[in-house]
């Protein structure tokens, strides 16, 4: 093997990756490869993914070819992945090669990142004016977006403490608890983001809603006033109104017009059965027509009245016309590959207007103008050359899409918003059940009970030093008060003799408190075995070492106590003696 297939196959072997040596017959040659094999950490998962590396057996020499590559090129390739471990993919112990704790910070992150988008929409609802109408229908959208991106920073929070839990749980050896909650928190940054740019748009989308609702109000009005032109035609020539008579009026096709007709005047079904209608031709057949298509829509289907399909129209109409009107003024300066056929397009409409003949010029035109994604935003460059025209083209476009708003306003912001919800709501009973399935293979595997096993052992250990220190405490404090007994008012160190007993006394205060606590919490913990949650069984373990500490250290000064009052005891008990026998 070269020097450099050996130094390659090394490094490989310690980034983790699989390596097997093979020869191969090229076609007219034998050579040796090395093939490095292993799963790769991607944006959303892992793959397999493999390096070969040939050289010539007789020579020595690299061997390049569409399926291998050079040792340079395979070197910074495999030192620039990361490789995941498959026992640890299959086991669980990472998922998408991040073990439980690299998911909890991650989405710890995630999770913080959609509480500030969160304050950042709050903070631009809380700048919106809602002194006036536009304003108040503004406060009104914003809120309701709020309202949602609250839902979803909660749903979020929500995921990343169950994530959080189950690693405390397990101690970090199973990361799917944690990973089937990523779709939780990834939605709800998406809703929370969108949520914040709805609240954006509420200022601007109100003032677009009052534009449109003049439009819709002009629509209205004119479909009445159709149909009055429409009656007082009919009375004078004698003819009586009729559905199928308006449905001719405003030009519906055979097939709406047949079940039109059917609706407003009745049937009769195949099994000879007559169905009434629900028509009356002295009402208005505005209303009527908005209301049998009303009740044709389905769960799948879309219903707007007749208003703002007229409105729409309208409103497209007059976007188109200030459109070319604003092209029409400054197609003189525009410049580019396009601007000779935008030029000739112009002399065509300037000749006639309105014709027929010049409906494509018309259209070339308006595009230009009204999608700048498809002339390079030229538009806002050479509108400083015709205000006027300009203002009057944004106003329209901007009613259009006010008219666009109050439809979605109608069904799609509330369906979206269920669909929204419903999304959230499955991440969420798809994070449980991953963790609950996580869970039943954590029992089955036995390491579930192998951690009741250590976390009860763990307690009975922090138990049993508690109690230790306490009956040893107990001795020392009996001791040092049997010294304090000994010595006499009179003695030369009486009062040190009863001060160290006083403080062996206090000290062994702190030793029955740790008891007493150590109790409590051996309590909580049986509490908690019984219901099987070992999370909280384990952190009373703690509570219960640290209660168990605070024990032994009170213990240690009980006994260094004890040892000052025995032996200042004994001097006095000494001292005494020897001035009895002087």
């Amino acid at each position: 093997m070269p020097k450099n297939a050996g130094t390659l196959v090394h490094e490989a072997e310690q980034l983790g990756w699989d390596v097997r040596t093979e020869r191969r017959w090229t076609g007219r040659l034998w050579v040796r490869a090395a093939v490095l094999s292993g799963l790769v950490m991607v944006r959303a998962g892992v793959e397999e993914t493999e390096h070969v590396c040939a050289w010539n057996e007789a020579t020595g020499k690299l061997v390049t070819s569409a399926s291998s590559g050079g040792f340079k090129a395979v070197r910074e390739a495999i030192k620039a992945a990361r490789v995941v471990s498959r026992e640890h993919e299959a086991t669980g112990r990472t998922v998408w090669g991040r073990d439980a704790a690299e998911w909890v910070r991650q989405m710890h992150d995630a999770v913080t990142k959609v509480t500030a988008a969160l304050c950042e929409a709050r903070d631009a609802l809380g700048a919106l004016d809602g002194s006036t109408s536009t304003g108040s229908r503004a406060v009104e959208l914003g809120s309701a977006a709020y309202a949602e991106a609250k839902m979803a920073e909660r749903s979020a929070i929500d995921a990343v403490e169950a994530a959080r839990a189950w690693l405390a749980e397990t101690n970090g050896d199973d990361a799917r608890g944690c990973a089937s909650w990523r779709r939780a928190v990834v939605l709800a940054g998406q809703h929370v983001q969108e949520a914040g740019e709805a609240i954006a748009d509420a200022g601007a989308r109100a003032e677009r809603e009052a534009l449109a609702a003049l439009i819709i109000e002009e629509a209205q009005e004119r479909l009445n006033d159709q149909e009055v032109r429409w009656r007082g035609r009919l009375a004078e020539s004698g003819g009586e109104a009729s559905a199928a008579g308006y449905g001719g009026l405003i030009g519906m096709f055979e097939v709406p017009s047949r079940d039109w007709c059917a609706w407003f005047d009745g049937y009769t079904d195949y099994d000879g059965v007559r169905h009434d209608g629900h028509g009356d031709p002295s009402l208005s057949f505005v209303a009527q027509k908005d209301a049998w298509a009303k009740s044709k829509r389905r769960s799948q289907s879309v219903y707007y009245p007749a208003r703002y399909t007229s409105a729409a129209l309208i409103a497209g109409d007059r976007a188109d016309a200030a459109a070319v009107a604003f092209t029409l003024a400054v197609v003189d300066r525009i410049e580019g590959s396009g601007a000779e056929r935008l030029r000739q397009a112009a002399a065509a409409v300037r000749k006639n207007p309105q014709g027929f003949g010049t409906g494509n010029e018309r259209k070339h035109l308006a595009s230009w103008a009204r999608y700048p994604h498809s002339s390079f935003g030229e538009p806002t460059r050479v509108a400083e050359y015709a205000h006027a025209e300009w203002a009057t083209l944004e106003n329209a476009v901007a009613a259009y899409k006010g008219v666009q708003d109050l439809e979605r306003a109608l069904h799609w912001d509330i369906h979206y918003a269920v669909e929204r919800e419903n999304a959230r709501t499955d991440a969420a009973r798809s994070g449980q059940a991953g963790l609950d399935e996580a869970r039943a293979d954590l029992e089955k595997s036995g390491k579930t009970a192998e951690a009741w096993a250590a976390a009860v052992e763990r307690l009975t250990t922090a138990r049993a030093r508690a109690h230790g220190a306490v009956v040893l405490a107990t001795g020392d404090v009996e001791r040092a008060r049997a010294c304090g007994d000994r010595v006499q008012e009179g003695d030369e160190l009486a009062e040190d003799v009863w001060s160290a007993v006083r403080c062996c006394e206090e000290a062994y205060d702190v030793v029955n408190r740790a008891k007493r606590d150590a109790a409590h919490y051996v309590e909580s913990a049986e509490t908690y075995r019984d219901a099987g949650v070992l999370a909280d069984y384990v952190a009373e373990c703690a509570r219960l070492e640290d209660a168990a500490v605070r024990a032994e250290v009170g213990r240690e000064e009980t006994l260094n106590l004890y040892g000052c009052a025995f032996a200042d005891a004994a001097t006095a008990v000494e001292n005494r003696h020897e001035g009895g026998l002087r």
